[in-house]
Parts: C-alpha cells; structure tokens; sequence
C-alpha cells in the first residue's frame, strides 16, 4: 500500500513556479516521464476498484451476518415458544398408575405409566401438530354463523420427535365419534354430547375459533395430548402444494363394493390433486376410503417437502406464502424457521398410523349418519408406542430400546432442556426488536 501511495504522489504533475512557462516540461528522465503519467491515471482507477469491491464485499458480509442472525433469532424465538407451552402437559392415563408395579411407590412420578410391566413415561421432547382439511371452497373467510365453519374432512396429527429424529402421521376418520361442544347459530352454547369429530370445526367462526375448538375435540379424544400447534387448510389449496413439489405421486383408487381396488401411480397436479383428496362417493364406509386417499397424498407430498427443506430451508417460508389465503394457523413464522431448520434430516415413517374400529351404517346409527367407533385399547397402545419412553423406576434415567442401557442421564432433558436455554436468548432478542 505505501509503494501504491508513494506512486500516486509521484505521478502528479510538478508544479509550475511564477513566471515559468507553463509548456515547459520538468526536467525528468525521459525514460520515467511518460511511464509516469500512464501509471498514474490507471492507479487511481485500480484504487477505485480496488475500495469499490471492498465495499460491497463488506455490504453483502453484513448482509449475510444480519440474515444469519435474523434465522439464528428467529430459530430461538420459535424452539421458545413450541416447547414453552407444553412443558409442564402430558396425556391423562390414568387408568395406569403405580398399582402393579414393581417400582418403589416413593419414587414414582407423576404422569408415569405402569404398562406391560414397565414403567412408561411422556416424552416432553416431541412436538405434534393439527392438520386439518376443510371442506370449503374459496381463501378462508369467516362463516355466515356460528355453524358455518365448515367441516373437517381430512385430519391429521403430525409427531416430531427429536431423540429419534422420526417424523410420524397419525390419521384420524372424520366420522370417528367422541365428544364435541355444540353451539347454535348465535354462537351461543349448547352443550357437549357425542357426534363426529369433523363437525367440531362447523361450530364456529371458520377461523382461529373453529381450530381452537377442534384442536381441543382432537386432544381430548388422545387422553389429552399436548398439540403444539393447528393448521387448517382449504382443499382449494391442495392443488398449489401438489404444484408446488412438482406434483405428487398416488396410486389409481377406485372403491367398489366395500374394497379399495389400487391401479398403476400417476402424478396428480391442480384440480387432479384436489379431486384425488375430496372425492369418495357415497357408498358405506367411504369416508374411510377417502382417508386413505388422503394417507397416500400425505405421505408422499411430506416425502417430496422433505427433501425440498433438506435442500433449501426456507423453502417451506416461500410454500407456506404462496397457500396463506387459504390457510388459518396458530404456528408462527419463527416456530417455521425452527422446524424448517430441524427436521429437514428427519426421517419419514411411511407407515401412517390409523385408529382402529368399526363402522355402523347411517340406518342403524343414532345421529343418522355413519359413525365410525374406535377401540378404545387400540387408541391406548397408540399413544404408548408413539409418545411414551420406558425409564428406570428407581434413577428416572430414560432406557434405551432393550430397556438395558440409560440413554440419558435423566427424563426430559432433551429439547425441553435446551429449549429453556435457549428462551433467555430468545426473550432478549424479542425485547430489542421492541
């Protein structure tokens, strides 16, 4: 730098002393002269490049700093706010306690289970999310009364788990009969009483309401189950999410006489999409081939996301911005970045969970309509199998698979843990924004 200084100073003119003529040419080496002037004019245009680049090397090094921190926030803010709220739940079985078990009674813990001979506990770490299809056409809007919400047609829970990095789907029958709160046009309550669970989102605005609501029908139908978060989705916007993965590849269905008849796979796009995941036809039970036309849509839609995030995380940002007309959620922008950035190395069950049980016709059934009726015991086993871990009764350290080694050096010390350091960061960066 000081020989490229030192030059620039050289390559000035001299200046012209009082009464000299000013065409006269300094006395210089004549082998420097003109070396001089050339030089001298082409390192002020280097320079200027030279700083020019700098600067918007520097501009796009903050930029970059300012869009890493932003995710890094963003990230804190959303794990926050996921894991803040469920910490201290957990499903309600309390038909299992410490009767039976071999475990010191002083020891047990509440929210422990006692099942097959051991002892059970929830597992905080995992997140679950309501999908919920609903049945109406057009961007969401708001009902014209209090049972104008629409109904739920396709319903869905997605398990993320962080200690296995497993991501599951568990599908639920829209007929599927449990308890649901009633209200009349008004708004007003009515009462609560058994019915299909897919009319829960009808009583309501069509909005926040409607999901809250049913998002309380769903976790009391799983014992209560902490749901971290709902996302309704107008079917209208089911061809959007095919087109954006390039499509989504499902078998030929037909149902006929009580039995789903699978063809060769085609990829459905649009207004294909659309009609693959709403239409069933109004034979008996044919709500129950729908579902599984919506499993295998689901399936293989999240398989081909999955693979997009894992390239590009925000690309979930930029599909969720191109259904928002179509969508109500409760799950913020931040607790997108968080997941986006986490479960895009998660693996896909391609098994979808599905309650078991029996159909009764319209004609037979109470409310007139099909009702679809779980087993109860199955519905149990479920939610042991997929949210529960197995723990030594007397240090509380989770086991591993074979129940012989602790995986950890004690419960709940995963992504709750590291989601309560994480808060202070969090809460800070939300104060400043502020």
């Amino acid at each position: 730098m000081d020989d490229e200084i030192q030059f620039m100073e050289i390559g000035e003119e001299d200046p012209v002393e009082p009464g000299e003529d000013a065409d006269i040419v300094p006395e210089t080496p004549p082998e420097h002269q003109p070396h001089r002037k050339k030089r001298g004019k082409r390192g002020g245009g280097a320079r200027r490049k030279k700083h020019t680049a700098r600067r918007v090397i520097l501009i796009l090094a903050a930029a970059a700093l300012v869009l890493f921190a932003g995710w890094r926030i963003a990230n804190d803010v959303g794990r926050s706010r996921l894991y803040g709220a469920q910490k201290e739940t957990a499903p309600d079985l309390t038909e299992t306690a410490a009767q039976g078990s071999t475990a010191d009674q002083e020891n047990w813990k509440s929210g422990w289970v006692n099942y097959n001979g051991k002892v059970m506990e929830y597992n905080r770490d995992i997140l679950t999310f309501l999908f919920m299809g609903i049945d109406k056409s057009g961007p969401a809007a708001a009902g014209k009364n209090g049972i104008d919400g629409g109904q739920s047609d396709g319903n869905f829970l997605l398990v993320v788990n962080p200690d296995t990095k497993q991501i599951d789907i568990i599908a639920i029958n829209r007929n599927t009969m449990t308890d649901i709160d009633v209200y009349d046009e008004d708004g007003n309550y009515v009462g609560t009483g058994p019915g299909q669970i897919c009319l829960q989102h009808g009583y309501g605005d069509g909005l926040q309401q409607s999901c809250e609501r049913m998002e309380k029908a769903v976790s009391n139908l799983f014992y209560g189950l902490p749901i971290s978060g709902y996302c309704s989705i107008g079917m209208d916007a089911v061809g959007a999410l095919a087109d954006a993965v390039g499509g989504v590849t499902v078998p030929r269905m037909t149902y006929e006489n009580g039995e789903i008849i699978y063809g060769e796979d085609e990829t459905v796009t649009g207004d294909d999409a659309i009609s693959f995941v709403r239409t069933r036809g109004n034979d008996y039970d044919a709500a129950t081939y729908r579902l599984e036309k919506q499993k295998r849509f689901l399936q293989n839609f999240v398989a081909k996301l999955k693979s997009s995030v894992e390239k590009d995380p925000t690309s979930i940002v930029t599909l969720y911005n191109s259904i928002k007309d179509y969508v109500v959620t409760d799950i913020d922008m931040t607790e997108i970045v968080y997941l986006a950035d986490h479960i895009g190395g998660y693996t896909l069950n391609t098994d979808i969970y599905s309650m078991t049980g029996t159909t009764t016709p319209a004609e037979k059934a109470k409310t007139e309509h099909e009702e679809f009726v779980y087993d109860e015991r199955s519905l149990y086993d479920m939610i042991i199998e997929i949210y529960y871990r197995e723990v030594d009764p007397d240090t509380g350290e989770v086991l591993s698979a074979d129940g012989s080694e602790a995986v950890k050096e004690s419960a709940g010390t995963g992504e709750t843990a590291s989601a309560e350091a994480s808060a202070e960061r969090a809460e800070a960066a939300e104060e400043e924004g502020q």
